[in-house]
């Protein structure tokens, strides 16, 4: 077991820090705005709830790729990794160019929907639409991550993910405030500088990709003939992980749609959290996802005893972990708030909002490694789905509207109860586990 918490560890520090640094931008942005007020914090936090809705569509289809890419590469089947990557692009594309078109067409409805002011509106809409170009670069940037990912070749994903944080940084300095003789486009300022980083990315990924010849380094004939049964295997095991994704994803759209009817400070306190609740469980989702590939390698190679006991020394491991940041969390988080320029109300709620954070980070972080990591990669997309939505949908939407829109309970319960979610997912998700029914071989076993 020492190899492999030490192959572990190798794979999993850099998909770690290519979260954190992904969560670092969208924090960095919310910030950086937070300047300008809670008007501009509040149009750029529903904005970038669209390209929430975005990527985690995206990662659904990504993770269904990778499903096969991880088990794949069990087997040593480059040309197989190389097919997926190449079905992996076409829907992804085609997935950001329909979000692209509605993000242009429909801005103003998107912010009506979230019952947004018209000062949000204002502000808002022309965000989204200059911010909604960079989804296409998303689209082929995120393809490629996961084929990376899956050959056990995390750097490049960290590398990239870097070069496009610094440029969106110093960019934002530049375009948000009017540096360097630049003009000051506050929140439309933030979306240019957020969009020439997304292809910034996909510029890094693409010329290290190629220029070193990687495994995924295939011409357009290689990677866009892909077999029929690919095509029937992939929807069959990866449709649920899409509608996964989608399903789940409307579910959270729906707790932002609450909050933001409650107040605009709710939506304001809502946006601050996630994006420190993000930044928090970066090493949990980069274990989880670095996890998953190991245990679909040790499946896609018949070691199925392997790949469970793989999965036992995993979630020992983020609990423990989890344990012990969410203590430290809670006692530095009045130091984490102090970025932000807001109003006392917005402040204080902020901080009664990180102590429920604080404790279900320590259930977050178990969930996300049992059905990301272990079930979709050990092939049972099926019990991951219906954990997964289930709980959204079954629980956590009916208890935030309920708090939030019938009883009209404080903030703070309305969160919590939200939270309830997390806790039917976890009972659920270890009697799954204990089972070994989620161990299912795709590759090997398509039928």
């Amino acid at each position: 077991m020492r190899s492999f918490y030490k192959k572990f560890f190798i794979l999993m520090i850099p998909m770690a820090l290519k979260e954190l640094i992904s969560s670092l931008v969208n924090l960095v942005d919310t910030i950086m705005v937070g300047q300008l007020g809670e008007t501009s914090i509040a149009a750029v936090g529903i904005g970038n709830q669209v390209y929430f809705l975005y990527t985690v569509f995206l990662f659904g289809m990504s993770c269904g790729a990778g499903v096969f890419a991880s088990q794949f590469w069990g087997t040593q089947d480059v040309k197989g990794m190389r097919k997926i990557l190449g079905l992996n692009l076409l829907l992804s594309f085609l997935l950001s160019c329909l979000f692209v078109l509605a993000a242009s067409i429909f801005p103003v409805q998107i912010f009506e929907a979230f019952k947004a002011e018209p000062a949000v509106i204002a502000e808002g809409v022309g965000y989204l639409r200059i911010v909604c170009i960079g989804y296409l670069a998303t689209a082929i940037t995120t393809a490629f991550d996961m084929s990376v990912c899956c050959s056990e070749r995390a750097g490049l994903p960290f590398l990239v993910r870097a070069v496009g944080l610094v440029v969106n940084v110093c960019l934002n300095w530049v375009l948000i405030f009017g540096h360097l003789g630049a003009p000051a486009l506050g929140v439309e300022g933030a979306a240019i500088a957020t969009v020439i980083a997304r292809f910034s990315e996909l510029a890094v990924m693409l010329s290290v990709v190629y220029g070193k010849k990687m495994i995924q380094a295939a011409g357009p004939k290689e990677l866009f003939t892909i077999p029929k049964d690919l095509w029937i295997r992939f929807a069959k095991t990866s449709a649920p992980v899409v509608f996964n994704e989608m399903a789940w994803a409307i579910g959270v759209t729906m707790y932002s749609w609450v909050f933001a009817r409650i107040s605009t400070e709710a939506i304001v306190v809502i946006t601050i959290v996630q994006n420190i609740e993000r930044l928090m469980l970066v090493f949990f989702h980069g274990g989880g996802n670095a996890g998953g590939v190991f245990i679909g390698k040790a499946v896609g190679a018949k070691k199925y005893n392997q790949a469970y006991v793989y999965a036992k020394k995993l979630a020992f491991l983020s609990l423990m972990t989890a344990l012990v940041l969410s203590v430290i969390f809670v006692l530095i988080r009045p130091i984490i708030l102090l970025p932000y320029q807001v109003s006392a109300q917005v402040h204080d709620q902020a901080m009664q909002l990180m102590i429920v954070m604080a404790v279900m980070m320590n259930i977050k972080s178990l969930t996300f490694l049992f059905i990301v990591g272990v079930f979709r990669n050990g092939g049972d997309t099926r019990s991951a789905f219906l954990i997964d939505v289930g709980c959204v949908w079954l629980v956590g939407v009916p208890m935030v509207v309920l708090g939030g829109l019938v009883l009209h309970l404080p903030l703070v319960v309305t969160y919590a109860m939200m939270c309830c979610e997390e806790v039917m997912k976890i009972i659920v998700s270890v009697l799954r586990f204990r089972s070994k029914k989620w161990i299912k071989n795709v590759v090997a076993d398509p039928a």
